[in-house]
């Protein structure tokens, strides 16, 4: 098995090969199956992600989520850490330190036992192991969570059959790869 970095530098790669590539309708039927699941409709807090173009664009759910629940995202601090901000409209984010679009400093939401965690990554199993892009911050911020909801979204070919692991990563709850759940 490779090892994490290489694979990474193997994923990258191939973002920038598949750059152009119109996922809109892979897209479309993953946000079409979150909103109608029970995970979306039973939770109250979305904690969720502002989509890199290499990311399924979950922009549909995230508006959902301020119209209807609560919505929080991500913000990467230069130390390692990273905690979620309430938002209460997209057009007030801006581009962080990482090139991540995200919230400003603001209400820190922690997230309790009605809270869905999006989560993003490069690649993903059936088994649910997520490979990150390397800085660790969801590692770090779900090891303090275990107990909350989180599901990893991912496109069609970022689902691989294995990844490296090491102790301290997270495996997520559930997968939504491509409008279906694992």
């Amino acid at each position: 098995m490779q090892d994490k970095e290489s694979l990474r530098a193997q994923l990258l790669s191939q973002e920038r090969a598949l750059r152009g590539t119109d996922f809109t309708e892979e897209d479309r039927l993953s946000c079409s199956a979150l909103l109608s699941s029970a995970l979306y409709k039973d939770a109250s807090w979305i904690f969720g992600f502002f989509p890199l173009p290499s990311e399924v664009d979950i922009r549909v759910v995230l508006l959902d989520a301020i119209a209807h629940k609560h919505l929080a995202l991500p913000l990467c601090r230069p130390d390692g850490t990273m905690s979620f901000q309430e938002v209460l409209s997209l057009d007030h984010l801006h581009t962080g330190s990482l090139g991540i679009t995200e919230p400003h400093e603001g209400s820190v939401v922690m997230p309790s036992n009605d809270t869905l965690i999006l989560v993003p990554g490069l690649a993903f199993t059936h088994q649910k192991a997520r490979l990150g892009r390397g800085k660790g911050y969801y590692d770090r911020f779900l090891h303090m969570y275990r107990e909350s909801c989180t599901l990893g979204i991912c496109r069609k070919h970022q689902l691989l059959k294995s990844i490296p692991t090491d102790q301290w990563d997270i495996e997520v709850n559930g997968l939504l790869c491509g409008g279906t759940f694992y």
